[in-house]
């Protein structure tokens, strides 16, 4: 509240969490990865009928085999171009800074972790450990760890496409290079590519359909969508209770403006 008792951030306030340029970026990547895990997937699970049946045409395979290497040739240029983003625009560079893991978000996850399990307030409310629990109220995990822009979970996801992105990138080089990969490589090496690519395909979808899935939309907080990756915006609401820290520091920088001359 300022000195006149209006609030500084209203609820109702539209923020930007994503610009134009960011909300590019996901889709190619949500486009192009959808692309992948269809045209990939089948080839990985060739035996089950259902699949077998997506590309039962003649051609079939030939065009299934383009559609991948260009789908894979786009996700290529689009990481370029977020890490050229991230190198070259003060935005990027400051969503990169705060995207980087920290100590905090270890103790994020575990203060989380025993948040929901509700074990240490449970034997507290039934007299174990009371007086341990009255002077150590830490241990309570009574409120959930407060997150800046980016919490341990959105972390966690970033740098899970950044590392499984190399790993197909480099293991499906070669699997397209097939003469290559023989020649500097013994043919185990080349066999060891061909089921890390496989499986990472697999954990990668399984990561997005159960893990990003619910995070992002199915999430009683969220529920039944969140629309950020549609138009880039967040209320001060949402800011207020999914990214308190960022919210605290919006309107400390607004009571800075306000004391200012």
């Amino acid at each position: 509240m300022n000195k006149n008792g209006t609030a500084l951030i209203k609820d109702d306030e539209i923020f930007l969490r994503m610009n134009l340029a960011e909300r590019i970026q996901h889709f190619l990547l949500i486009v192009t990865f959808l692309i992948l895990i269809v045209t990939g997937l089948p080839l990985f699970f060739y035996n089950i009928k259902f699949l077998k049946s997506l590309f039962s045409l003649e051609q079939s395979f030939y065009v299934r085999g383009i559609l991948h290497r260009v789908a894979a040739v786009m996700m290529i240029l689009n990481i370029i171009w977020h890490i050229l983003y991230s190198i070259f625009t003060q935005r990027g560079r400051n969503n990169f800074k705060e995207i980087l893991p920290k100590f905090k978000d270890i103790r994020d996850a575990f203060e989380i972790f025993w948040h929901h399990a509700g074990l240490t307030r449970f034997l507290n409310r039934i007299g174990i450990l009371k007086n341990f629990f009255a002077k150590h109220p830490y241990w309570l995990f009574e409120y959930p760890p407060k997150y800046g822009r980016y919490n341990f979970i959105e972390k966690f996801e970033y740098w899970a496409v950044g590392w499984g992105s190399f790993v197909m990138i480099v293991s499906g080089f070669f699997m397209w290079n097939v003469e290559l990969s023989l020649s500097l490589f013994p043919l185990w090496i080349h066999d060891i590519f061909i089921i890390l690519h496989g499986y990472e395909a697999i954990l990668a979808f399984l990561a997005v359909i159960i893990w990003h899935m619910y995070n992002v939309h199915l999430n009683p907080e969220v529920f039944p969508m969140s629309k950020i990756w549609l138009n880039g915006k967040i209320t001060g609401k949402e800011l207020r209770v999914l990214h308190p820290l960022e919210h605290q520091k919006v309107l400390e920088e607004r009571e800075k403006g306000l004391e200012s001359p």
